[in-house]
């Protein structure tokens, strides 16, 4: 996805934490990013959490932050925790990290 016009987009970043590794997170969560239409990279963390930083049309982001309250269905999310960051105005596609 190629975005010219940046200026309305929001950018979060949100740390996963309960059940989330080894049940198709990762995977979930480009599925999701790609159906909002979203930038961003999805990464699982060393201490047991996933990473999912994120861009895109408010009422997009809204819902991706919603979809992750309660990820895939074999993951038990227990806690997540947003931020907001800067928009980069040069990130064209949503990828999954290792």
């Amino acid at each position: 996805m190629n975005y010219e016009d940046t200026s309305n987009f929001l950018r979060v970043r949100a740390l996963i934490s309960g059940r989330v590794q080894h049940v198709g997170f990762r995977y979930w969560a480009c599925e999701q990013a790609e159906r909002l239409g979203l930038t961003g990279t999805v990464e699982n963390l060393l201490d047991g959490r996933v990473e999912v930083v994120f861009q895109g049309k408010p009422e997009s982001v809204q819902e991706m932050k919603a979809k992750l309250k309660h990820g895939p269905s074999l993951a038990i999310v227990q806690q997540v925790i947003f931020y907001n960051e800067r928009v980069k105005n040069n990130e064209t596609f949503f990828e999954s990290l290792y």
